[in-house]
């Protein structure tokens, strides 16, 4: 039980110790204190007692006395004295005064052998009392020697003893006092000897508690407290080197912690210096392989502001390194550029992707254009907080610029093969179309069906004219309306006027695989105008109108001829097989035909619309 309570105090802290030692201390002293008022207080009663009430007691006893004694002086005066009227008035009042007295000390007596004597005292009054009354009557009836003799035999005895009563009591109550004196003295001993124990017990606990305060305190610490601080200050100084001197066997005190922290220091400072040595070597070699390397290294933060640039950023955009810090690559790239790149870019940050390969284009210091690859990958700090992006930028203008021109030369030569292949594939269907005429003047009764092939095949054979003499299979509905009417004229003899807008005043492009559609659909229009146009009215010549509005197109073919009173092309009625091939032609959507009689004859509108013809500034915007 012992050892458990040795180990409970050992557990304590300073502060505890500290406060328990003092709270006990502080315990004892308030006990010691409240013990001593409670001594001095039964002292400082009975003192009191001693003082006051024994001492008055006893002056009133002694106040009895000196009455009795005046009252026997007066009681021989009476039988001595003529006038004793006076003499029976001062024994009246004095008789009354000593009843009075003897009440007083009644009351104030605590003393219980002093109120016997004192309950003695008054029936030794009363008999005394009773006596001189006698004595009085036999002398006021003239009976002197009566009266003298119960003097003598009764009334002076019984004051005798009353006196002598009343001397026991005054004895008694000096007993009493003394008494009282003794025990109070004893009583101021007993506390004055309390109070010596109880200081005594307070200064060997102060001594106990300061002995284990103090071990509680130098032993933890391992030496004084200045020491230690000294120590501390050193240490946290950056003195390393001063040595700690520690007790035999200390292993547990602050002193040796510190001394085992100061090795442990010394230890992680060579290893942190060691490391920050290596750290710098690597970095000059990281530093000097970066600025021989032929692309730029980068670091970006968060906001994509440059926080690092090597540099070859002179070389490749002409801005020195500390040029960059603290602009973004967007400020760098022209405006549309940077549109286009920050969108990609923000995704790949958003998801915290790697930049693999990124193309773009930057302006260089002095104007020209950059093209640069970008790759970079994100970095974090400590926490796993997004830092910003590392990387390099591969300028690639001359290798683009070897593509492009690579590419140019490939579709050149594209070109030219195609433009080949269309040429050939026109003068086959120029021999295929000498060789229909020769057939036609051979069978008079086919001649009709065989021109109408010879026109379709015509119509073809300008397509692939065209193709043969534009580059990137790009033909204008200009082009190609001019060409119809063209070729039309030339089979036929006839002379066909070509009105409205001019190539160089603008562009629809006819879409690629509808272009032999809207040739043959032209050219059975136009074809079938010139037929009508010479069968009518001699002389009419027929009038092809094309005209642009945006991106649409509109083309107006106009012969003196008249519709037949059936003749309804959207409901397919009256209509030949020319304009029965037209309607199966025409591309839906993109293209529409629309017959209608005029006063002047008869005019077809062909609107050529999206998607069969786009506008060339669309083209390029796309």
């Amino acid at each position: 039980m012992l050892s458990t309570g040795k180990i409970m105090l050992a557990r304590f802290t300073v502060a505890q110790r500290l406060a328990l030692g003092f709270g006990f201390m502080l315990m004892l002293l308030v006990f010691s204190v409240v013990l001593g008022l409670n001594r001095l207080a039964t002292l400082n009663e009975m003192v009191e007692r001693v003082v006051t009430r024994d001492r008055e007691n006893t002056a009133l006893a002694n106040r009895t006395l000196d009455l009795m004694n005046e009252q026997t002086q007066d009681t021989l005066l009476l039988f001595h004295e003529g006038d004793t009227a006076a003499v029976r008035s001062r024994i009246a009042a004095r008789v009354d005064t000593i009843s009075a007295t003897i009440n007083l000390l009644d009351s104030q007596l605590d003393h219980v052998p002093s109120r016997m004597r004192l309950d003695q005292v008054r029936e030794q009054r009363k008999a005394y009392v009773a006596s001189f009354l006698d004595a009085s009557r036999l002398q006021a009836a003239g009976r002197h020697a009566d009266a003298w003799r119960c003097i003598l035999t009764e009334t002076v005895p019984r004051l005798d003893s009353l006196k002598e009563s009343i001397g026991a009591l005054i004895a008694m109550q000096d007993r009493v006092l003394r008494e009282t004196a003794s025990q109070s003295l004893a009583t101021f001993e007993r506390a004055r000897w309390l109070l010596i124990l109880f200081l005594a017990a307070a200064v060997i606990a102060a001594l106990f508690l300061m002995v284990w305060i103090i071990r509680g305190v130098i032993r933890p610490l391992g030496g004084e407290p200045e020491t230690v601080r000294g120590v501390v200050e050193q240490i946290a100084g950056g003195n390393l080197d001063s040595p700690i001197t520690l007790r035999p066997d200390d292993t547990g005190s602050l002193l040796a912690a510190m001394q085992t922290m100061q090795r442990n220091l010394r230890h992680l400072i060579d290893e942190r210096v060691r490391a920050a040595q290596a750290l710098r070597e690597s970095q000059l070699r990281f530093q000097g392989l970066v600025e021989t390397f032929g692309d730029w290294v980068w670091e970006v933060d968060d906001a994509w502001r440059y926080t690092y640039a090597s540099p070859q950023s002179l070389q490749i955009l002409g801005y020195a390194p500390e040029a960059l810090i603290g602009k973004t690559p967007f400020d760098l790239m022209p405006a549309d550029e940077a549109a286009r790149v920050q969108v990609l870019v923000e995704v790949a940050r958003a998801k915290r992707q790697p930049i693999v390969g990124l193309e773009n284009v930057c302006l260089h210091k002095r104007g020209r254009r950059v093209v640069l690859e970008s790759s970079g990958q994100p970095f974090f700090d400590s926490q796993g907080n997004f830092c910003g992006y590392r990387g390099v930028d591969r300028e690639i203008t001359d290798r683009k610029q070897a593509e492009a021109a690579r590419l140019a030369e490939a579709a050149r030569l594209r070109d030219a093969l195609v433009r080949e292949v269309h040429h050939r594939i026109k003068n086959n269907l120029q021999t295929v179309i000498g060789l229909l005429r020769r057939e036609a003047g051979k069978r008079p009764d086919a001649r009709a069906s065989i021109e109408s092939a010879i026109a379709q095949v015509q119509a073809v054979a300008v397509v692939h004219g065209l193709y043969g003499q534009v580059t990137r299979h790009s033909v204008m509905l200009c082009e190609l309306v001019s060409a119809v009417v063209g070729s039309v004229s030339e089979l036929s003899g006839v002379p066909i006027r070509l009105d409205g807008v001019l190539c160089v005043q603008g562009h629809l492009l006819i879409r690629e695989s509808e272009t032999v559609a809207v040739a043959l659909v032209l050219n059975e229009l136009v074809t079938n105008a010139v037929k009508h146009a010479a069968s009518d009215t001699a002389g009419a010549q027929p009038r092809v109108t094309l005209s642009l509005k945006g991106s649409c197109g509109s083309v107006a073919i106009e012969n003196p001829g008249r519709l037949a009173p059936d003749f309804d092309f959207e409901a397919r009625q009256g209509l030949g097989t020319g304009l029965g091939l037209v309607r199966a032609l025409i591309p839906v959507p993109g293209m529409k035909v629309h017959y209608r009689q005029s006063e002047t004859g008869v005019l077809v509108e062909v609107t050529i619309e999206p998607p069969v013809v786009t506008a060339v500034g669309q083209i390029v915007a796309d």
